[in-house]
């Protein structure tokens, strides 16, 4: 049932990248983002929706640059750094579109990383930032390992709770291999990211039984509409006997990093549309060769892919596989744009005044 939860041909149409890009950039100009930021905003919104997390990609702008101009996000923004260290800092994103204030500040850990071998950032006065192993990536061109992760406001319970109190709260590592693909981790500590019930009502399926439950516990299939106290999403393990306490506990640790360590608050603290990050770079090179650390990967990798797969399964896969077929295809042939969202982006290029290039 979940791999329903999917766009295809039938629910979608496919775009260039590079026209996406263009459009999404100007639409983000066109109410009043600066062109450096508004061309960063789109490139992390065109790069979630390339490696198939759709949920966190282009048809955001939508909502982004809505909340741009009637003035929810302060544009144009300013990150600054509070206060800092050697190798850390604590940075205001301005209240502005989050997917900038988490760049730069992935830009300064990258930074102090280069200088000192590692660089971590808790940012405050922040909003959405996408898809959240993006910034974790940025780390891989310069042969660091990279961490990011951000808070949100309630929609998943804690284990044994029935109500909602945490984020998803998602997590993602990026550590550069050789010959094989970069290992990319990028996950909710939910048992699944709260776009995707958007996305299963947008495209009329149903969702399986464990993503959602009402109040009493009762297992949801049909996808709820919008944010109520009706439903919550679980966390990640689901039930105590499955490790619930896992997810819960991961969410936890994502809320003190980025909420409580920056001061901007935890998630049940959190209006809707506000959310804390933190990031990290770790220069490998600091540690040891950095050829020999990605031959090792290699072989890790390596070894992983050549574990007999079970009965029915066609290979054993490693974190960020699914994200890169996605982004071999997408780069070949177009991007799949929901149709409900493709004529949204369009109706808003118009709205703001700008070419509608796609």
């Amino acid at each position: 049932m979940a791999s329903k939860v999917k766009l295809n041909d039938s629910n979608s149409t496919r775009v260039p990248a590079e026209d996406l890009q263009k459009q999404l950039t100007a639409i983000f100009e066109a109410v009043g983002t600066p062109k450096d930021d508004a061309e960063v905003a789109a490139k992390v919104l065109v790069s979630a929706s390339v490696r198939g997390v759709d949920t966190h990609g282009v048809s955001n702008v939508v909502g982004y640059s809505k909340n741009a101009e009637d003035g929810t996000y302060t544009i144009p923004q300013k990150t600054e750094i509070i206060s800092e260290s050697e190798t850390t800092a604590l940075v205001s994103g301005g209240n502005g579109i989050g997917l900038v204030s988490a760049y730069r500040s992935m830009e300064i850990a990258i930074k102090k990383a280069k200088k000192h071998g590692l660089g971590m950032v808790s940012i405050k006065d922040g909003h959405h930032v996408g898809m959240v192993a993006y910034y974790a990536m940025m780390a891989l061109e310069h042969d660091m390992i990279g961490m990011s992760m951000t808070t949100a406001a309630p929609a998943v319970r804690p284990a044994l709770g029935a109500k909602k109190m945490m984020g998803t709260n998602p997590i993602g590592f990026a550590a550069p291999a050789g010959k094989e693909r970069d290992f990319v981790l990028d996950m909710a500590t939910s048992t699944v990211a709260s776009g995707k019930i958007g996305l299963a009502r947008r495209i009329g399926v149903p969702i399986p039984a464990g993503w959602a439950v009402t109040p009493e516990g009762e297992p949801i299939t049909d996808p709820p509409e919008g944010e109520n106290e009706t439903w919550a999403l679980n966390p990640l393990g689901n039930t105590r006997e499955q490790g619930s306490h896992k997810g819960y506990g991961l969410s936890v640790m994502v809320d003190i990093l980025c909420g409580v360590l920056s001061g901007g608050g935890f998630s049940s603290q959190l209006k809707r549309g506000e959310n804390m990050s933190w990031v990290m770079a770790i220069d490998i090179g600091k540690f040891r060769d950095i050829d020999d650390f990605k031959a090792m990967m290699d072989d890790m990798i390596q070894e992983l892919h050549a574990t007999p797969p079970l009965p029915g399964e066609d290979a054993v896969l490693v974190a960020g596989d699914p994200e890169a077929d996605a982004e071999d295809d997408r780069m070949a042939n177009g991007v799949p744009v929901e149709n409900s969202q493709y004529a949204a982006i369009r109706e808003r290029a118009a709205e703001v005044g700008v070419e509608v290039i796609i």
